[in-house]
C-alpha cells in the first residue's frame, strides 16, 4: 500500500444493476394485438392534443371578448336603445293626436303640461286626457235640457198679474178654473 493514491470514503452508494435484455419470442396475434393499442393509443393521443388546442383557443377568444370590444357593444346597445326609445316616443305622439287631433294646436303646452312636477311619470296617453280635460277641450261642454220643439207659437196672456190671479183664486174658485182650463190665465 505503498504508492496507491487514497481515495476519500463516500457513503455507501447504491449500485444499480442494469438487467440483461432477454429476447422474447412474440407470436403474429400478439405483435398484431400490440401494434392496435398502438395505434389506438396515437388516436387518443391526436384527440386530447386536439381538444387541448380547441379549449387554448376558446380560452383566447374569450379573453378577447372580456376586453375593448366589449366596450364598443355596450355603447352599440346605448345608441340603439337611444335610437329605439325615440322611434317609440315618435310613435305614441302620432297615436295621441291620431285620437286628440286638438293637441296638435297646442303641442309645446302639452309638452311643458307632461313635463311639471306633477305630472311627471304619466304615460302619453293619459297625461293627454287630463291635459284636454284641464283646458276643457276633450268634450264639448253639455247645455243642459234641450230646447223646446213646440213651434212659433207665443202663450196667450191672460191679462191678469199674479196678485189678480190669486185674489180670484181665493174668492171665486170655479171661475178661477174655467179660467184656467180654457188658457186664459197664465200659470207661471
Amino acid at each position: 500500500m505503498e504508492n496507491e493514491p487514497e481515495v476519500p470514503v463516500t457513503q455507501n452508494e447504491p449500485v444499480v444493476e442494469i438487467p440483461e435484455i432477454k429476447e422474447v419470442a412474440l407470436s403474429a396475434e400478439e405483435i398484431a394485438d400490440l401494434r392496435h393499442k398502438a395505434e389506438v393509443s396515437s388516436q387518443n393521443f391526436e384527440r386530447a392534443k386536439k381538444a387541448e388546442q380547441e379549449a387554448k383557443e376558446l380560452r383566447e377568444s374569450l379573453a378577447l371578448l372580456d376586453t375593448a370590444p366589449s366596450i364598443m357593444d355596450e355603447e352599440k346597445v346605448r345608441t340603439i336603445e337611444g335610437e329605439l326609445a325615440e322611434v317609440k316616443s315618435k310613435l305614441a305622439r302620432t297615436e295621441v293626436i291620431e285620437q286628440y287631433p286638438v293637441l296638435k294646436e297646442t303641442w309645446s303646452d302639452f309638452e311643458s303640461f307632461r313635463n311639471s312636477e306633477d305630472n311627471k311619470g304619466m304615460s302619453i296617453k293619459t297625461a293627454a286626457k287630463a291635459f284636454l280635460t284641464e283646458k276643457g277641450l276633450l268634450d264639448p261642454v253639455r247645455k243642459g235640457l234641450e230646447k223646446p220643439t213646440g213651434g212659433d207659437r207665443a202663450p196667450i196672456s191672460s191679462g191678469m198679474t199674479s196678485d189678480e190671479a190669486k185674489k180670484l183664486r181665493e174668492t171665486d174658485y170655479k171661475k178661477y178654473m174655467d179660467l184656467l182650463k180654457k188658457g186664459l190665465i197664465n200659470v207661471a
